[in-house]
């Protein structure tokens, strides 16, 4: 519904040319900061880091290693802080500034949004760490997180330097930047639902249920 929400104040901007609209689309713009759908991105990911750590207790009872899993679930609630309040772009300006002083690579092209650079070395070293982890899991769990993985990199990263490359050579204004980050977005999306889906579904079969209680005791 907010891609829907997305397209449909996309395709009025786009063909009206009326930019005094922004201040009522934008709250819908999938590739604007602090409005409906960054919320709601990263409030799932924060479900997903919530569900990493219930996971990584859950084993613990079992008499398993729960070091994956809460490692895990500190990432996600790191991407659910950048989510929330932009980190990559100000570790974006500081990237550019560290590839200028360098003169290594240029903030161009592919790598128009130089964050990408740190965040791929991350995510790389996180893989190698992971990798016999994930290979470990039952093989519905290891498929889906797997599948979840690349949906969510192919729109952020994939996507995201198609849209940078875009927006160097024809501004942020064009109608192949719209669609480009609009896919990008709804990628990102699609893959933190599914991976909240792979929790809940491994959750279950390995644990039966989770719920949850509050227990208040008055002195």
């Amino acid at each position: 519904m907010l891609t829907v929400l997305h397209c449909i104040a996309q395709t009025v901007l786009f063909y009206t040319g009326n930019q005094e609209l922004r201040w009522i689309t934008g709250y819908v713009d999938l590739d604007i900061e602090k409005n409906i759908p960054s919320l709601y991105s990263g409030f799932a990911l924060f479900v997903s880091s919530l569900l990493f750590l219930c996971i990584s207790s859950l084993e613990e009872k079992q008499g398993k290693k729960r070091h994956y899993w809460l490692g895990l679930a500190a990432v996600f609630l790191f991407l659910s802080l950048d989510e929330s309040f932009v980190l990559h772009e100000r570790l974006s300006n500081y990237t550019e500034e560290c590839i200028k002083s360098t003169g290594f690579v240029k903030a161009s092209g592919l790598l128009y949004f130089p964050w990408i650079i740190p965040y791929s070395i991350l995510m790389i070293i996180l893989g190698l760490l992971y990798f016999r982890f994930i290979l470990s899991l039952p093989r519905k769990t290891t498929v889906l997180l797997i599948l979840s993985a690349s949906i969510f990199l192919i729109g952020a990263v994939g996507f995201d330097m198609l849209g940078g490359r875009e927006a160097e050579l024809h501004s942020y204004y064009t109608l192949t930047y719209i669609v480009l980050f609009t896919i990008e977005e709804f990628l990102e999306m699609i893959g933190v639902v599914l991976l909240i889906y792979t929790l809940l579904d491994y959750i279950e079969q390995r644990f039966g249920h989770l719920c949850f209680s509050l227990d208040v005791q008055r002195n």
